[in-house]
């Protein structure tokens, strides 16, 4: 099993600079706590869904990419800033910043693929400013994401939701909901 995520941006055109694949040691089940790990000390969080994948597909066509899930989660993705800057300040790859073990909440829970997204998230009660239009472009996302990886069943994709990230500090609490239902809900240690 594999992550396809698209770490920064939602626009088609940034795919390429964006897509990233984490291992399913990245994942925290079970409404499970996020504990901020020892090598950073700035972490940031994104908001957003993950697809789950129930077809093997390559180099799909956007109108087709439909047929490939059927089901959609509540998803966080953390980030160690401070580690990403760094790096790219030194030229260096910033995949341990990204894909670190335990660095993707997702619900356990899925929905089947709605009509209309209603999607909300919170963080201590108060809400994260979602960007919506992203929903539209999830066929666009999904077919150049196929053009780099062949997708298989069992694999997710994590879209994010949130244009800027989220700071987090020891005692944060989000709680994402998707259609009216509370899916997922995630405390940092």
């Amino acid at each position: 099993m594999k992550i396809l995520a698209l770490e920064y941006g939602h626009s088609v055109g940034s795919v390429d600079e964006s897509m990233a694949c984490y291992p399913d040691s990245t994942l925290i089940r079970n409404n499970d706590d996020f504990y901020i790990p020892n090598f950073s000390q700035r972490i940031v969080a994104y908001v957003g869904i993950y697809l789950h994948f129930n077809k093997i597909g390559k180099c799909v066509e956007p109108r087709f990419t439909n047929r490939y899930y059927n089901e959609v989660g509540c998803a966080i993705k953390f980030m160690a800033a401070d580690v990403i800057e760094r790096n790219r300040q030194c030229g260096t790859a910033t995949d341990i910043a990204c894909s670190f073990d335990a660095s993707l909440a997702i619900s356990n829970e899925r929905v089947e693929v709605p009509a209309d997204y209603e999607f909300t998230a919170l963080l201590n009660g108060k809400p994260i400013e979602i960007d919506a239009s992203s929903f539209a472009s999830i066929s666009d996302l999904l077919a150049v994401s196929t053009k780099y990886f062949t997708v298989k069943i069992g694999d997710l994709f994590f879209l994010p939701l949130t244009q800027q990230p989220v700071a987090v500090k020891v005692g944060d609490v989000f709680d994402v909901s998707l259609q009216g239902k509370q899916l997922l809900t995630c405390t940092i240690r």
